[in-house]
């Protein structure tokens, strides 16, 4: 009996490629904030989103994905969501940040559930979670790392 089987390929698509004065190597949050308010603007969207950078096994910028786009004061993540892009970039490791609109830094218990659901995700999967920043006004942001959420 013959059977009849589709063969797949998957790849990574190029969407856009602008040169920006970056350092590749990322040495703490506030070069990542800087990045994410320069590449994403993070720092002046009116809607909550979420965004991650991948690194490379020596720590060094390999992307930038926007994962999801939400409302005023939230938005849908999933581990499904994050760690395909991630390991579709052969990513080592992975930075997590979303703003708040508001400005404000408070993280929510959603934003603590979610962190820990990835940071645990990463883990089996054997890519690390660096960090999970909250952006707010201007150059003010939150670093779970910092605060020892994660």
């Amino acid at each position: 009996m013959k059977v009849k089987l589709k063969t797949f390929g998957l790849r990574i698509v190029k969407e856009k490629e602008n040169v920006y004065d970056l350092d590749r190597k990322i040495t703490g949050p506030k070069g990542v904030v800087s990045v994410l308010n320069e590449v994403t603007e993070l720092n002046q969207r009116a809607e909550e989103v979420f965004v991650m950078l991948t690194l490379d096994i020596k720590g060094s910028l390999t992307g930038v994905f926007e994962v999801s786009v939400g409302s005023l004061n939230s938005s849908l993540v999933t581990p499904r969501e994050v760690f395909k892009r991630a390991i579709l970039q052969n990513a080592s490791a992975i930075i997590m940040a979303h703003n708040h609109p508001s400005g404000s830094l408070e993280l929510s218990e959603k934003d603590i559930e979610v962190t820990k659901d990835l940071v645990k995700t990463g883990e089996i999967i054997g890519i690390e979670v660096l960090d999970h920043l909250v952006i707010g006004d201007g150059d003010n942001f939150l670093s779970m790392k910092g605060e020892e959420i994660i």
